[in-house]
């Protein structure tokens, strides 16, 4: 059964019929991203939990109310409330008493997770896991908290996805119908299971039939080829956000510490509005590494969408590693380097330069970057890229230093050619270069000037004849020149 066919059968079949649509992704005008702190952050220093036979003792026990008054005084704006850790049969005064206290420290609830499993078959055991979780929506409601983590399970014994994912998607209609009646979002969380994957995770929620649902984000929970890739697959449909620490790969036998940056600029390219919740994981001492690991976050959630966010553009290259670009291999190349930001190609031979394997568009699209000559006097900016089935090059630099045009047009290199222009550069100086590619027109401006202004009906656009061909589909190069470049981003016309 194809993801296809697995949609429209679950979609046309689901049993509930109170809500009009499935969910899309949320439409969200900039991003708005709130600091929250979970109380699994400290499982093991609370009073009351469901994992431990004996209760824990000493200064640093906590209660919900003692974990929300260190809320406050790290200066966090939410409280995560895990259902794990509150007192046994907990009782409707003792919601209500951690709601107040809440309230006069300034913090709001923003939470609370359940550790249910949404893959069973219908009979007892589901019938159970669904009045669970309905118990605790009623909860909810009473602390005041407008959202509940949820679990999507495991395949059963014997059982297949595809079996697994429709249970999940009936059970999870039934919760947030019941849910929605009552104002409170169900979050499904990437954790493990069914939705390990983040396409397997999409397919649930977009065949949910309800507003009340979406993805509880956990940045550290794909454990996948490129955990940052599936973080940005599910952040249109998020309604919460953990974001933790470490990331595990695939395959990987150790975690390694996590890009939370890059995590939270990816939030804010989803213009994405909510809670963004630490939820600390490290065996490290929590009362040590959560202050310290709440500011560095704290910063970070604050602002607008990243610049390569902004206006659709998309960034090509995150100034901390080489990621998808790889090294032309040109015979006389330099070792290419990432430093301060920067994608540094050093002087070689002849040519250095990088290239992706595929170019991030053909037609109808924008690249713009930053560049500076470094060291040398010849052409710091070689930028090989596609029109339509054809590839050109240009140039900023070469033939001496001040030659600027496209590489070839009309079988002419661009020293020679109608889009020939003189500039002069100077080494240590960035220049802001912007390429424009339509069906009609090839647009090149250096720092807003118009260096390239080219028709293309009629014109017979290729590479030049030698070693730069290797470049294509879209790479940068320079000739026996030190060249710097960063903001490198590109985006749909």
């Amino acid at each position: 059964m194809n993801r296809r066919y697995f949609l429209h059968t679950t979609i046309a079949t689901s049993l509930l019929a109170p809500f009009a649509r499935a969910v899309e992704p949320f439409q969200r005008s900039a991003p708005r991203l709130r600091l929250g702190l979970a109380a699994y952050s400290f499982r093991d220093h609370m009073m009351h939990s469901s994992s431990k036979q004996e209760p824990v003792e000493g200064e640093r026990t906590l209660t919900m109310e003692k974990f929300i008054d260190h809320c406050a005084a790290w200066g966090v704006d939410g409280a995560e409330l895990t259902s794990y850790y509150f007192p046994k049969d907990v009782s409707d005064a003792q919601l209500f008493a951690i709601r107040r206290q809440a309230h006069l420290r300034g913090v709001s609830i923003s939470g609370t997770s359940v550790g249910n499993t949404f893959t069973h078959p219908a009979g007892p055991e589901r019938d159970k896991q669904t009045a669970y979780v309905k118990e605790w929506i009623d909860k909810a409601v009473l602390m005041g908290a407008p959202h509940i983590r949820v679990f999507a399970g495991a395949v059963p014994k014997g059982g297949t996805l595809e079996v697994a994912k429709r249970d999940c998607i009936a059970q999870l209609e039934e919760c947030a119908e019941y849910a929605g009646k009552r104002g409170i979002f169900l979050g499904i969380e990437n954790h493990h299971g069914i939705v390990a994957e983040a396409d397997d995770l999409i397919d649930i929620i977009k065949a949910v039939k309800s507003p009340w649902v979406g993805i509880n984000l956990d940045s550290g929970n794909f454990h996948t080829d490129d955990p940052y890739a599936d973080f940005a697959k599910c952040a249109p449909y998020a309604v919460n956000v953990q974001i933790k620490t470490e990331i595990q790969l695939r395959g990987a036998k150790e975690k390694t510490h996590a890009d939370m940056e890059k995590f939270v600029n990816i939030l804010k390219a989803a213009n994405y509005q909510g809670w963004v919740t630490l939820e600390f994981e490290e065996k490290l001492d929590p009362w040590v590494a959560v202050p310290a690991t709440l500011a560095k976050l704290r910063p970070m959630l604050a602002g607008g969408a990243p610049a390569a966010a902004q206006e659709n553009w998309q960034p090509l290259f995150d100034g901390k590693a080489l990621g998808q670009w790889k090294a032309t291999d040109f015979a006389g190349k330099a070792d290419v380097l990432v430093k301060d930001g920067q994608l540094i190609l050093p002087q070689g031979g002849d040519l250095t330069g990088v290239n992706l394997e595929k170019a991030p568009a053909t037609m109808d699209y924008e690249v713009a970057f930053d560049a500076m000559r470094v060291l040398g006097d010849d052409f710091f900016v070689g930028l090989t890229f596609p029109i339509g089935e054809n590839h050109v090059t240009f140039v900023a630099g070469g033939w001496g230093g001040t030659v600027t045009g496209i590489s070839c047009v009309g079988g002419e290199n661009a020293s020679e050619n109608e889009t020939t222009q003189f500039k002069n550069y100077k080494n240590g100086q960035w220049y802001a270069v912007r390429v424009k590619v339509t069906k009609a027109k090839l647009e090149i401006t250096i720092d807003n000037e118009k260096m390239v202004n080219l028709d293309l009906e009629g014109k017979t656009l290729k590479m030049r004849d030698g070693e730069i061909e290797i470049a294509k589909p879209f790479g940068f190069a320079t000739w026996r020149t030190s060249g710097a470049y960063k903001n490198i981003r590109w985006r749909k016309l």
